[in-house]
């Protein structure tokens, strides 16, 4: 009977709204799962039946004359589009923002899962709730993971150490002040003068205002000078005939023992000045005429003190025990443009080689001498000869080492040395790197996390808990890391949450309720109408 076919239509919709509410209420169930992927379902039409034909009358606006047979389940689908990131806070604990899925073995075989809540158990494998291994690739013992190597279940060994390394280098980054140091400098109280003019180098000395008595030839200007040691010495300049200022000078400079000052005159004002930097007691006791003639020369009087000026800079330095040694490089501004330095270290370590040298700068401040230095030293506590190499500045990195008027500011930025150190935490980046924190400050890769990138996502069979498997209709599973996937990232801290959305749900719950009630209306009206076809024979 044709009636048969609504009410098997009506029981094909019951069944197929039923089943859409279980999906619904899946969903609804795992609001709060961590991971959860919702699902969609979809419906398709079954088969229909013919009932009559056109008879091949092409202008029939139709071939058949069909109904059908009622609904089935088309197919349910996964979501997996990204969940909302929930922070715990727990170092443990990753969310992936973006594709892929994380690797977790059971048995012998490969699950994956977007639930990252982790922990390190007694053995130090990171696993997941139901203690399945995650999976990753192992780092060597100095911190590299090799590409292509296959996946292992990643184990942290808490008792790990590191050995001590020497310091192979020292770099040292900042400014040294291009007037740190100074010159003692006098300055003669009164201006030589020529009438309203001041007297020049080219002044004749018998032209001076100052001038008393004219000088004739063999007379002699003495100078009674206090070198830079206080010791004396007396300069005697010999008049001839129509000599200047200049002359009389330039004598003066030719003379002094080790060219140790420096006689000139500005704006008819002299200046006595020391050619070398620092502490000095450079003077001009007095200016005297001998012989025919008076000249009063003025007195002098200091117009600036000579300093020399240091700067200390200290490092760690560590041999290749992981003894610790404290460097301290003094350096000190002997000439314009011109530092020394000094090595030593503050337990008294010997020096071998390197101890003291000179570094020099050009007129912008950069260094023109060799960027680097070594120093070797006997460390002593069983330690073999050490040596370091003291680089000035690091290009690489950005930092130089100059000399500009300004603060000091060269420091010691960084060594590459270090002494034993012990595991302390495991942290775990962006990227999937497990990294371990040491004691001495180091920091080193263990492990880096294995990421499944799967072809089609909803060919994955769910196993339950959060877990996939990947059938033949998942396609290839490329196993790499987040730091080879471009838009894939790791969340420490965070859990990514279901991406179940209630509003949706909630509406799609009531659309079902109404096609539910609508198919059984089908059937008790098909089942009131078989009725009546059966009351006929009454």
């Amino acid at each position: 009977m044709a009636l048969v076919k609504s009410l098997n239509a009506g029981v094909s919709g019951l069944n197929a709204f039923q089943t859409k509410m279980d999906v619904i209420g899946n969903n609804i169930a795992n609001v709060e799962t961590i991971g959860f992927k919702s699902s969609n379902i979809s419906f398709s039409e079954m088969m229909n039946k013919n009932y009559s034909s056109n008879g091949g009358n092409p202008s029939s606006p139709q071939q058949t004359n069909q109904v059908g047979l009622g609904v089935r389940v088309g197919s349910i689908t996964r979501d997996f589009s990204q969940g909302s990131l929930q922070a715990t806070g727990k170092g443990t604990d990753l969310a992936l923002q973006g594709d892929g899925f994380f690797v977790v073995k059971s048995g012998n075989e490969n699950l994956y899962t977007r639930a990252g809540n982790f922990v390190f158990n007694k053995d130090g494998n990171l696993v997941d709730g139901d203690g399945r291994k995650v999976q990753g690739y192992q780092a060597d013992s100095s911190g590299n993971v090799l590409g292509g190597s296959k996946l292992n279940d990643i184990q942290i060994n808490y008792d790990d150490v590191i050995p001590p390394k020497q310091t192979e280098n020292v770099y040292l980054a900042g400014n040294l002040d291009a007037s740190s140091s100074t010159y003692r400098s006098l300055q003669a109280q009164n201006a030589l003068k020529v009438g309203n003019t001041s007297a020049s180098m080219n002044t004749d000395l018998n032209d001076l205002d100052q001038t008393n008595t004219d000088l004739v030839p063999g007379s002699e200007i003495q100078f009674d000078l206090q070198l830079q040691d206080g010791t004396s010495q007396t300069i005697t300049y010999t008049y001839a005939a129509g000599d200047t200022m200049g002359d009389m000078i330039n004598y003066f400079n030719n003379n002094v023992t080790n060219n140790e000052a420096s006689l000139s005159i500005v704006d008819g004002m002299l200046h006595l000045r020391s050619q070398v930097m620092g502490n000095s007691q450079l003077a001009i006791n007095n200016i005297s005429v001998n012989g025919v003639g008076d000249i009063n020369f003025p007195s002098f009087s200091l117009s600036e003190e000579g300093e020399v000026v240091s700067q200390s800079i200290s490092s760690t330095i560590y041999d290749d025990l992981g003894n610790a040694h404290s460097l301290v490089l003094t350096f000190t501004q002997v000439d314009e443009n011109e530092w020394s330095y000094e090595a030593s270290f503050l337990d008294g370590e010997n020096i071998t080689s390197g101890q003291s040298g000179t570094v020099q700068f050009d007129e912008k401040g950069e260094l023109i001498t060799s960027d680097s230095f070594a120093i070797t030293f006997n460390p002593g506590m069983g330690a073999g000869e050490t040596t370091s190499k003291i680089n000035l500045g690091n290009t690489e990195e950005g930092a130089f080492f100059t000399q500009f008027s300004g603060d000091h500011t060269v420091s010691s930025i960084s060594q590459d040395g270090y002494a034993q150190g012990r595991l302390l935490d495991v942290n775990i980046s962006s990227d999937g790197q497990i990294q371990g924190s040491y004691d001495n400050g180091n920091i080193k890769t263990l492990a880096f996390l294995a990421l499944g990138n799967v072809r089609n996502n909803n060919g994955l069979e769910m196993v339950g808990g959060g877990l996939y498997r990947a059938g033949l209709s998942a396609g290839d599973v490329a196993i790499s890391s987040a730091d080879q996937m471009s838009n894939t990232s790791i969340s420490t801290g965070f859990l990514e949450g279901s991406n179940v959305d209630l509003a949706k749900e909630f509406t799609e719950m009531i659309t079902s309720q109404r096609a539910y009630q609508s198919n059984a209306r089908v059937i008790t009206t098909s089942d009131e109408m078989l009725n009546e076809a059966v009351n006929l024979k009454r």
